[in-house]
């Protein structure tokens, strides 16, 4: 009889780990969860937490690696035109590279620049080289009174603050 016990205390653990792998692959998204999703800044299926839901479907989501908020999607749209080896991918193709190349074209920095740290206090003019802790080196293209400048990074321009130190409202 004891023998007995032991077998369905077993069975019955088993049908629990079932039971609640089961519950865990299949139950529904909720704001703050984490699921998978398709992240267009990063270009990858990534790790991303529900940042707004519609009753039970899944709106928007932010990115755990890059940050960006964005509609969630499972996986890129591909329509049966651009398959891989049709004429209209490799003219897609050809266009978004050839734009990157122009965009890494553009981007440069003076090396005989020093580079400032980025520090919203600061005061900084156009054609001065900054390190910001997100986005890394940058040029200052603009400076807009009293406390605005537009720098350019690698991924593109960025409206950022400066001279707050010195600003009044």
């Amino acid at each position: 009889m004891i023998h007995n016990t032991h077998y369905l205390s077993a069975k019955l653990e088993v049908t629990r780990s079932r039971c609640y792998s089961w519950f865990m692959l299949y139950r529904k998204p909720r704001v703050g969860q984490e699921l998978s999703a398709f992240c267009g800044k990063c270009k990858d299926e990534r790790t991303h937490i529900v940042a707004a839901m519609d009753g039970e479907i899944v709106r928007r989501v932010t990115c755990s690696m890059c940050g960006s908020t964005h509609n969630y999607k499972v996986k890129p749209a591909v329509s049966p035109d651009s398959a891989p080896g049709s004429v209209a991918a490799a003219t897609t193709k050809r266009k978004t590279s050839a734009r990157r190349t122009k965009e890494a074209n553009t981007f440069s920095i003076d090396p005989k620049r020093p580079v400032k740290s980025y520090d919203m206090n600061n005061i900084f003019s156009a054609g001065d080289v900054i390190n910001h802790p997100k986005f890394g080196l940058g040029a200052v293209e603009i400076t807009l009174p009293p406390n605005k400048i537009e720098v350019r990074f690698q991924e593109g321009k960025k409206m950022l603050l400066h001279n707050m130190k010195n600003f009044h409202y």
